[in-house]
């Protein structure tokens, strides 16, 4: 469902989709008819997502802020549909879209304070459709990706228009995040997600180190004014809180 709304400048409407378990984000271009879908979710979210993008522009492309199985999987039942639209990565997912690289298994830590919490904000339980249907693709348990319209950009490269494109690795090496400095929307990913209201930095982390620096590169940042996290409702930023 949608649950976050906002015009932006120019005829461009941002919208939050809540899904099964995680956050995916519209960029909707009505004067020049163009969506933008902002991470895919989990295949049992297509229908709905389906739903929401059958009244709205064509869509072009699917931008990722990362590659687990909750923000990318989605995307082998919605390519059935999107038949012109591209999917892409930022260039350091390479190894684990061609399957050369696979997802490395999370600790106890990750899964008692990100894990859970998220999925009990969400209410999520995991079923067999989204294990058959994504083929756990974005998971430990299996490697490589579907490679037809993938396409790679890299720390800079500004993919969504009118925001600029951050490289904030540590969650995941290929981490990015996105702003649109005239609204102030940040788009987090999962560097930063929202629990119970509250805007934390993951600690579920391949880096603490590069987690940190990103941090400091954030809070640089004047222009943030909302978080839209991949995880969690959209929230004020407050940069001292976290």
């Amino acid at each position: 469902m949608i649950l976050f709304r906002k015009n932006l400048s120019a005829g461009w409407v941002f919208y939050q989709f809540w899904g099964k378990t995680s956050n995916c984000y519209l960029l909707v271009d009505f004067n020049k008819d163009a969506s933008y879908l902002i991470d895919c979710g989990m295949p049992s979210d297509t229908l709905s997502l389906l739903n929401v993008l059958k009244d709205l522009p064509e869509l072009k492309c699917v931008v990722c802020t990362h590659f687990h199985v909750d923000h990318i999987s989605g995307w082998v039942e919605l390519k059935k549909t999107c038949g012109k639209a591209e999917i892409w990565f930022q260039k350091k997912a390479r190894p684990l879209v061609t399957g050369r690289k696979t997802i490395p298994f999370f600790g106890s830590r990750a899964f008692k304070e990100i894990l859970i919490p998220c999925i009990q904000e969400y209410g999520y339980r995991p079923n067999l459709r989204d294990a058959f249907q994504g083929a756990l693709l974005g998971s430990p348990f299996n490697r490589g990706f579907p490679e037809d319209r993938v396409r790679y950009f890299d720390g800079t490269e500004d993919v969504l228009p009118g925001f600029i494109s951050f490289h904030t690795p540590g969650h995941r090496t290929d981490e990015t995040s996105f702003l649109d400095p005239e609204s102030g929307i940040f788009i987090s990913g999962d560097f930063i997600v929202v629990l119970n209201g509250r805007a934390l930095l993951n600690s579920f982390a391949s880096s603490q180190e590069d987690q940190n620096t990103s941090l400091k590169k954030i809070k640089q940042r004047k222009e943030i004014s909302v978080v839209c996290p991949g995880h969690g409702r959209c929230v004020p930023f407050s940069p001292h809180e976290l």
